[in-house]
């Protein structure tokens, strides 16, 4: 079978879309770290049809800072790819040509830095995971991570993200604006990664902190795309329906959101023509998905993973998993929402779960648990922390944060098949559980860790029910804890 490539253009089925302008014509205007399959997805998506409607500027060059692997497939292949958005037996392809350039950043530093320094580059564009921006507990720089210190004592051969848009930075000419977009899901988080830089690049260039500080654009954005890391199967998928191989093939959803501040230092793609929503607050939007979607996602996952369910639609077709998720969704976090005037949000709520149910997505449990400290305050705790300021209990997502430490401290499902935990905060906390007295202790010392401490201390009151849904998990599984009606 042959390799997917430029020169398969025209051979390819009538029923795959492939771009109309020319590639030879198309110059770079953003620069991507973080080449995974939902930058792919998403944001490449929408810079694509800039490019469709004659757009040049914004072509793409995508960088990999810890594994070249992605680079080296979009290399072999003309860097083309495909994207379908599947569900059920209805399948739409489209052939993707934004990304017309990749690098792999640490054996092609110097590219990379004159890349950013380049006045033609207006944005660049973050999708690195929360993990990625070396943020500690109390919201600033982790500055004693291993990467970090690196960084700061050798700031002119980075390996982290920040330290690489501080260096191409330092390198740009001082009338050339720049924007820094964060694709991530975190709240405010272009506030976030502002902050962040500033405070990196102010341990040893205070002129460059003041640019970042006073030039650069920082716009906060949310993207909601369920974009499943590529398996065996989807890749043999799309060369059934390609007639080439696809190494780099995407199967995702048809759903696509993507809200923009509008707060850019120059000139930006027309994303708003392919369906963006560029407003001056994205801040309800962002609160929304991250509790509703990502919320709802992290249950699914640490419920799914006890359950022996390897997919998200496995786990939906499980009904105890799918009316407690209905429950966390509905229920608890919705009730937390401050909804955009006008926003249907239990109409979003009902376009959710039948997302979750697709199933031609093969979207692992595995894959979403991952990394649960850095997710979990942020999708959790701030629902939680505010309903318990004001003496409201949220029992379905009092009991999900139980499912959650039963997770991390058995790692077996119920089944006893031993669960791979992938998170680095993950062993410091299963300590602080395991080295408790009682559940209610093992709670009471998982909120008084860094990441999970407020200023005020958690009600003891919380912190018993939770401690007493961890204890029913122990003793009687998922199935004891909620195989009963939960109280509203």
């Amino acid at each position: 079978m042959s390799l997917l490539s430029a020169d398969l253009l025209q051979t390819l089925p009538s029923n795959v879309d492939r771009p109309t302008y020319d590639r030879r014509c198309v110059r770079t205007g953003i620069v991507h770290l973080g080449l995974g399959a939902f930058h792919r997805a998403h944001q490449a998506i929408y810079t694509d049809a800039a490019l469709e409607r004659g757009d040049m500027r914004w072509g793409t060059v995508g960088v990999e800072l810890r594994r070249r692997h992605t680079v080296d497939l979009l290399a072999a292949q003309d860097h083309l790819y495909t994207v379908t958005e599947r569900d059920g037996d209805t399948a739409r392809t489209r052939l993707v040509g934004a990304v017309h350039g990749a690098l792999f950043a640490p054996e092609s530093l110097p590219a990379l830095l004159q890349l950013i320094a380049d006045p033609a580059v207006s944005i660049v564009s973050l999708t690195v995971t929360e993990k990625g921006y070396y943020r500690g507990a109390d919201g600033r720089l982790d500055a004693n991570a291993p990467e970090m210190r690196q960084d700061l004592a050798t700031p002119g051969s980075p390996r982290t993200a920040l330290g690489v848009i501080a260096a191409g930075l330092a390198l740009r000419p001082a009338d050339a604006p720049l924007t820094v977009l964060s694709c991530d899901n975190m709240p405010s988080n272009g506030d976030a990664l502002r902050a962040l830089l500033v405070d990196y690049t102010e341990r040893f260039n205070g002129a460059l902190a003041r640019r970042v500080r006073d030039d650069v654009g920082f716009p906060n954005s949310m993207v909601d795309r369920i974009v499943p890391a590529a398996t065996p199967e989807s890749l043999d998928w799309a060369q059934a329906r390609l007639g080439a191989r696809d190494r780099a093939a995407i199967v995702c959803e048809p759903f696509s959101q993507w809200v923009v501040e509008d707060r850019f230092a120059g000139p930006r793609p027309r994303w708003e023509e392919a369906g963006a929503l560029v407003t001056n607050d994205v801040r309800p939007y962002e609160t929304m998905k991250l509790r509703l979607l990502n919320g709802s996602h992290s249950a699914i996952a640490y419920l799914g993973q006890l359950r022996g369910r390897p997919t998200v639609a496995d786990a939906m077709a499980d009904p105890v998993i799918a009316t407690f998720v209905d429950g966390v969704m509905t229920r608890d976090l919705l009730a937390t929402i401050d909804v955009p005037r006008g926003y249907d949000a239990r109409g979003y709520c009902g376009t959710l779960m039948r997302r979750f149910r697709n199933p031609t997505l093969a979207h692992r449990t595995e894959q979403i648990a991952m990394d649960g400290t850095q997710k979990v305050p942020l999708r959790w705790l701030p629902a939680l922390a505010e309903s318990a300021a004001a003496n409201v209990e949220r029992p379905y997502l009092e009991r999900a944060l139980a499912i959650w430490l039963h997770y991390l401290t058995t790692a077996r499902d119920e089944q006893g098949r031993a669960l791979t935990i992938s998170d680095p905060g993950a062993p410091s906390l299963t300590a602080r559980i395991r080295g408790a007295g009682s559940p209610a202790d093992a709670v009471e010392a998982v909120f008084a860790a860094p990441a999970f401490a407020q200023a005020g201390a958690w009600p003891d009151a919380l912190i018993r029910r939770i401690g007493m849904h961890l204890s029913m998990l122990r003793e009687g599984g998922t199935d004891g804890l909620l195989g009963t009606r939960i109280a509203a």
